[in-house]
């Protein structure tokens, strides 16, 4: 692993992509959202009229999908997603992408190409990567990990905020149960519960647990 990996990790509605963006931001580091990673496959599948419940049609059809990337000059924007040389970005959060991802997440082959994508990442840029198994299978041995929580009921209220179709119920059950690269604590990580602490709090107490050049002072 060329690049410095911090592992940021937790259920749906965490407050995941908002910390890790602020602690790229800190750090001048590359946000990556390993979800829009899958939510672009899903994206496919919606686009090519690919069944997720047939798991060889999607196994052919994902060995020869084309996804590239498109940084930006400023690196906690993140990247943009090609698939296949069409921009997936602006599809992300479409209403059949919602109710397609976790099903396509669950499938080892979807896992292991994109896995196998974000490794590549790490090989020419310093990153700050949030996702639901980033510190227990992606990244593994990166000594920076963060798992981030909340209580249901503020996880619900955010989500129903962004205007999400899909609970956090269903999400935790989906994400907790599938038999690949199951949503759990990565072992090292430090725990944050979010319920009670404002978005600049969580950040700061991230910062306060990486002892990185970047961050010190004098």
């Amino acid at each position: 692993m060329a690049g410095r990996v911090i592992a940021i990790d937790g259920p749906a509605a965490s407050g995941k992509s908002s910390v890790s963006r602020g602690v790229a931001a800190a750090l001048g580091w590359f946000f990556v959202s390993s979800g829009h990673f899958y939510r672009a496959i899903a994206w496919g599948t919606v686009r090519d009229q690919i069944s997720s419940n047939s798991p060889d049609s999607l196994i052919a059809w994902i060995a020869t999908r084309k996804l590239t990337l498109l940084e930006d000059e400023d690196p906690t924007k993140g990247v943009s997603l090609l698939l296949d040389g069409e921009n997936a970005s602006p599809h992300l959060s479409d209403s059949q992408v919602a109710t397609t991802v976790s099903v396509i997440a669950a499938m080892p082959a979807v896992r292991d190409f994109i896995n196998a994508r974000l490794r590549a990442l790490s090989e020419n840029h310093d990153l700050v990567m949030e996702g639901r198994d980033i510190g227990s299978v992606v990244f593994p041995l990166t000594p920076w990990k963060f798992y981030l929580d909340a209580s249901p009921e503020v996880r619900a209220r955010r989500r129903a905020s962004e205007g999400a179709i899909d609970t956090v119920s269903e999400r935790d059950r989906l994400d907790s149960t599938r038999a690949t690269a199951p949503l759990t604590v990565p072992p090292g990580a430090i725990v944050i519960d979010t319920t009670h602490l404002t978005l600049d709090q969580v950040i700061q107490t991230a910062l306060e647990h990486l002892h990185l050049p970047e961050l010190t002072t004098g």
